[in-house]
């Protein structure tokens, strides 16, 4: 039995699970009002010091607040790969750890709902992982146009961009696998920060040493045109080539002997070749 006027009230709206109310009221004050949704979970919605005849109009407006906040922790927990929104704009690079988390990069400010700016880092089932580049100033300023893993979980960051989590860094950095931004890559003495153009590939060779390409002339202080090799600790090793390529490398592949493949729009001086080479081992 309930009291007059007060039947137990089911609220539902859009994609929001129903939510059945139901109450007791202790004299004209104090009523208990408790809530249980579909899953099963039991809910106390509040303690209302109003009298019992005016107590529903209360769980309707509780009942939306309710699934306003659950509609929240379900885009938290929805999936990329279908229940949840997906990405926002465009998705130009992904790499995946060797824990089996994803990291995505490219052009857009929402992941499943969720802030991100340019960069996010899924859970393997699709869910966004909120221990990389949360907030979203954590992200990236401009685009990502290349990602690799290294073996430690190092992620490496390729685009046209000024800041990675709000430090300066020229179209090249590094994450630490706990998101934050590797502030010494490159070098703690580095005359620059990054890349002095934009950088379109990236590839990890088995020794952990750093293969970049793109469409710059220096990298970290140091010339380089359009293709350089680094250290794991992403410090400049000697020039890739007698002869550098003159143009853009937009794909690198690394191969077991150390000796990756580049190609892009590029000619190589001194040869006929165009578009493609095969670096030598270092």
């Amino acid at each position: 039995m309930h009291p007059a006027g007060l039947e137990p009230t089911t609220y539902s709206s859009g994609g929001c699970r129903s939510i059945q109310l139901s109450y007791g009221c202790a004299g004209e004050r104090g009523s208990l009002i408790r809530g249980s949704e579909s899953s099963g979970q039991s809910l106390i919605l509040g303690n209302f010091g109003v009298q019992c005849g005016i107590v529903k109009r209360y769980l309707v407006a509780m009942a939306v607040c309710i699934a306003a906040a659950h509609a929240q922790d379900e885009v938290s927990l929805s999936s990329a790969f279908g229940s949840g929104d997906g990405v926002n704009g465009q998705v130009l690079a992904i790499v995946v750890q060797p824990d089996g988390k994803i990291v995505i990069g490219g052009r857009f400010t929402e992941v499943n709902g969720i802030a991100r700016s340019n960069i996010a880092r899924l859970n393997e089932d699709g869910t966004l992982d909120r221990t990389f580049a949360e907030p979203m100033t954590q992200g990236i300023t401009g685009q990502v146009n290349a990602l690799a893993a290294q073996p430690q979980g190092g992620i490496i960051v390729g685009g046209a961009f000024t800041q990675a989590s709000q430090v300066e860094s020229l179209n090249l950095a590094r994450y630490n696998p706990d998101g934050s931004i590797d502030r010494s890559f490159g070098g703690a003495d580095a005359a620059s920060k990054g890349a002095n153009g934009a950088v379109y590939s990236l590839a990890v060779q088995s020794d952990g040493k750093i293969v970049v390409g793109g469409n710059f002339n220096e990298i970290f202080g140091q010339p380089r045109r359009s293709i350089a090799r680094l250290n794991a600790d992403g410090t400049p090793e000697a020039p890739v080539m007698a002869q550098e390529p003159m143009g853009t490398v937009r794909a690198i592949a690394a191969d077991s002997a150390g000796s990756p493949v580049a190609g892009g729009e590029f000619i190589l001086p001194g040869s006929s070749a165009r578009n493609i080479v095969q670096l030598p081992a270092q």
